[in-house]
């Protein structure tokens, strides 16, 4: 058997909440992407929830996801064409660095 870590053990509390602080409780951790228990536990030990940090990881992914099928789309038609104008790469190399740079600005931003 393993042994448990000391004071690691889980603790269940009670606690009493009106109508409206209990919505706010199940609304915010919805949107956070949390259980009521994760929420608010993250509450508790970092004062609070961002929110808009899921929303961004949502948007970004959904925007990577776009950029891969474009780089997809232009493999597809040098494949089917054998050719593939070098501006165009350059293009691609381009707009893939700055992209870069925004993602490592959004991951310190995160941090």
């Amino acid at each position: 058997m393993g042994k448990r870590k000391v004071g690691m053990a889980r603790q269940n509390r009670t606690i009493r909440l009106s109508e409206s602080e209990l919505q706010r409780l199940a609304e915010g951790a919805k949107v956070a992407g949390m259980s009521e228990s994760e929420y608010v536990r993250h509450l508790i030990l970092h004062g609070g929830v961002d929110a808009d940090y899921i929303r961004d990881r949502q948007n970004i992914i959904r925007q990577i996801t776009g950029i891969a099928t474009n780089v997809n789309q232009a493999a597809k038609w040098a494949n089917e064409n054998k050719y593939i104008p070098q501006s165009r790469i350059d293009q691609m190399c381009m707009q893939l660095g700055v992209i870069l740079g925004l993602l490592k600005e959004l991951i310190q931003v995160w941090r």
